[in-house]
């Protein structure tokens, strides 16, 4: 079990994980790193965590991510993959944190507040978002784009009174986001790189953020209970149509293959391989009264899962006879992992 004190480090050898200011003002993003040396950083408190981010901010090739390292055996050269992707299996996982970083990207903020102090910046977000943070510790980062555009651009590091893992942590930034827009949510995710590498200048004396990193003394944040940050309750299913006619219940089918179809393209990065299950247990039932045909199902969700982003045909085939073999009305067996 990983610790919830833990920052899951990677390290991409012979790449640039942190931004480049070149003389002329342009600057370059990061580099495209594929594969990553993964390994664990532990912190006691907040001072200690104040000190471990210090120190990455000076490691120009790592950063780091909320998930776990799933396989202690697998933990060079391997992929940030939260869930199996082909013959390469997750190297990531979903685990309670006593942390949480709050990406601040772009905040409009009052003239009397400074884009250069990364204190002000977080002051600034802690007292909009109102109690329980504005009484918070916290470590307050100023982020490789402060001060090179406008607006508060941070990343303030809290230490919730209770472990979190990624889902409560996601939806609990979501609640956030109407008090705070400016808040990014991604950096809740189990697999979101966090960038803690601070920026390189060609010209050192170009850099408007002399001290990006400070700390803020004070008591973890209150987070809300835990059935608070349970996901809302699934939608009622859609009534069946009433008559039985051969031609509404083909039209019956059609919308429902199409419907599929859409739900399943959109779905996000983590829910596309439960989404493609679903649907094909869903659609499944459709094809002993010939309504659909199985190759009109298998073609359809195919490209929606490929348009979703799932590229191995092998692992889509697998999760289509799986649900053609347990049909919704069929008793549920134990589904394939993705």
């Amino acid at each position: 079990m990983s610790d919830t004190r833990a920052l899951t480090l990677l390290r991409s050898r012979g790449r640039r994980l942190c931004k480049f200011v070149a003389a002329s003002g342009e600057i370059h993003g990061y580099d495209d790193a594929k594969t990553f040396d993964v390994t664990e950083r532990t912190f006691s408190d907040l001072a200690g965590l104040h000190a471990l981010l210090c120190e990455l901010s000076e490691r120009r090739d790592c950063c780091i991510v909320r998930g776990g390292i799933a396989d202690p055996r697998r933990t060079r050269g391997v992929r940030r993959l939260l869930h199996a992707d082909g013959d390469d299996p997750a190297t990531l996982n979903d685990v309670p944190r006593a942390w949480l970083a709050l990406d601040i990207d772009g905040a409009e903020i009052p003239d009397y507040i400074s884009g250069c102090s990364a204190f002000e910046m977080a002051m600034f977000a802690l007292t909009a978002l109102g109690a329980p943070f504005v009484s918070a510790g916290c470590v307050a980062q100023a982020t490789a784009s402060a001060g090179l555009k406008p607006g508060a651009r941070c990343r303030v590091w809290l230490t919730p009174d209770r472990p979190l893992d990624g889902r409560e942590a996601a939806r609990w930034v979501s609640k956030l986001r109407p008090t705070l827009p400016a808040i990014d949510p991604a950096s809740a995710r189990p697999a979101q790189i966090i960038y803690t590498g601070a920026a390189v200048f060609e010209n050192p004396e170009d850099n408007p953020i002399k001290t990006r990193i400070v700390h803020l003394a004070g008591a973890p944040v209150r987070v809300p209970p835990a059935e608070a940050l349970q996901p809302p309750p699934p939608p009622p299913p859609r009534p069946r149509p009433t008559t039985e006619t051969p031609a509404a219940r083909d039209r019956y089918a059609w919308c429902a293959l199409r419907n599929a179809a859409t739900r399943l393209a959109q779905a996000a990065e983590g829910s596309r391989h439960a989404r493609l299950l679903a649907e094909a247990r869903g659609l499944a039932r459709f094809v002993p009264s010939g309504a659909l045909r199985e190759s009109e199902i298998i073609a359809t969700l195919t490209g929606a899962a490929q348009a979703a982003g799932k590229t191995d045909p092998r692992e889509i085939s697998a999760a289509l006879a799986w649900g053609f073999a347990h049909a919704s009305s069929a008793p549920i067996a134990k589904e394939p992992q993705a």
